[in-house]
């Protein structure tokens, strides 16, 4: 027998979230590996999980109304429990109400808050008497935003106050749906064909991507690590968005390239697939642990090209030399991979002010790595535009021995750009069904 149900799970890995600021990914990760569940309730406990921490203010709205008690004053277990049977309640037909409602009621006394069974089967029984109908809301038009897409006030307005309402609105409702699962075929080992063809006799169903070659869509697999085909090497999971990055590129065999930011490591994987595992490829991080994972990435997929170095983005290294290609990924609000992370959209907005001026820097850092008709790529995983477009053009405004360049024609293609001098693009996730993310391209002319 299971240590815990997979609600229990759920539940555990919520409360470390929401209390601890760590990354959702990784908690569940760690809880299911301790969990000794089976792959069906491993599955459900993940789906429970993801779902609950996607539309926690969609939930609250509704225990809130059903409550004395404000949820944001419930202890964090009594909290994760009535949102994860309210979410059940609302999205999971699978689940019927009475198991929905029992269950809650009994991990009560499972998490030691055996006193607010009473609590959570009242509020329960309330909101299914009232037929799970969503409570009026009462507030402005972004209030009523916030409730339907589980997103803070602050960050709805500023994205419709940056961008049209059908791309956000579109953008926020993408974010409820889970994720795609894109891989980037390992080609310095095996063809894309025949890596199709390992992956489906194992099980996995695979869709080629119509715009980039190498980038593979992958279901019905419920964990990667153990597929043959990941232990020889044979791919690293990566989403589509970040493939268009390592592509902006445009890195050419023997050149030495640059990844000031690197972690997990991921676009430097593709660069050097793209280069034929020739040329240098350094890749850096600040982080031991992250630049030793880079390290095992790289000696999985037999990539001899890249070496990982422990190195502050913000601090030049002389000793590093000048590069062909910089690529600065820099750290971000994350704003485009909310539908992957939902954690990070309840960010308060204060805790996102310093991150222009520190990217500002990075940049600057990096650019001191192009060599003469070197190729600098700027990209993040956010949408914000003080992050991403005013970031660069106030960097091209000080740095006038830079010109934007036009992206490849492979990302302009796969971007939906018809303007072959396109030097940047934010990418919607609703628009190609990948994580959001901005790109780009400027070029070392004197």
């Amino acid at each position: 027998m299971p240590a815990v149900t997979a609600r229990q799970a759920a539940v555990s890995a919520l409360v470390k979230v929401n209390t601890q600021g760590a990354y959702s990914n990784l908690v569940l990760n760690e809880t299911l590996k301790k969990s000794g569940l089976s792959p069906a309730d491993s599955s459900f406990a993940s789906r429970l999980f993801y779902g609950t921490l996607e539309r926690r203010l969609t939930l609250d709205h509704v225990i809130n109304h059903y409550s004395k008690m404000p949820v944001s004053k419930l202890t964090p277990a009594v909290a994760e429990i009535l949102r994860t049977a309210v979410y059940q309640l609302l999205y999971l037909d699978s689940v019927p109400d009475s198991a929905a409602v029992n269950e809650a009621v009994g991990l009560t006394k499972k998490m030691k808050a055996a006193s607010a069974s009473g609590f959570v089967n009242a509020v329960l029984r309330n909101f299914l008497r009232d037929e799970k109908k969503i409570p009026q809301i009462k507030g402005n038009r972004l209030k009523k935003l916030e409730v339907r897409y589980s997103c803070p006030q602050w960050l709805i307005k500023t994205l419709l106050e940056q961008y049209d309402e059908p791309s956000t609105l579109a953008m926020l409702e993408h974010s409820l749906d889970r994720p795609p699962l894109y891989v980037r075929v390992n080609t310095t080992k095996i063809s894309v064909e025949d890596c199709i063809a390992r992956l489906e006799a194992e099980g996995v169903q695979v869709q080629k991507d119509p715009d980039l070659q190498g980038c593979l869509l992958l279901s019905g697999t419920a964990s990667i690590e153990k597929l043959i085909a990941f232990s020889e090497g044979l791919f690293h999971v990566q989403d589509k968005s970040s493939q268009l990055c390592a592509a902006a590129l445009d890195a050419k065999e023997g050149q030495r390239v640059l990844d000031t930011c690197s972690a997990p490591g991921s676009k430097s994987f593709t660069t050097a697939e793209r280069m034929g595992d020739s040329g240098e490829v350094i890749s850096c991080d600040v982080f031991e642990e992250k630049i030793k994972k880079i390290s095992e990435g790289a000696k999985r997929l037999g990539l001899n090209s890249i070496s990982a170095k422990l190195q502050d983005g913000t601090v030049f290294c002389p000793d590093l030399g000048e590069f062909d290609r910089v690529l600065c990924d820099a750290p971000c609000s994350g704003i485009g991979i909310i539908g992957r992370k939902p954690e990070i959209k309840y960010k308060k907005q204060q805790e996102l002010a310093d991150l222009p001026q520190i990217q500002k820097k990075i940049l600057d850092t990096a650019s001191r790595y192009v060599k003469k008709e070197g190729i600098l790529v700027y990209s993040t995983c956010t949408l914000l535009r003080e992050e991403n477009d005013q970031v660069i053009e106030a960097f091209l405004s000080q740095h006038t021995e830079f010109e934007p360049c036009p992206l490849p024609q492979e990302v302009r293609e796969a971007a939906k750009l018809t303007d072959s001098a396109a030097w940047k693009v934010t990418l919607f996730p609703q628009m190609a069904d990948t994580d959001g993310f901005f790109i780009s391209c400027v070029k070392k002319v004197r």
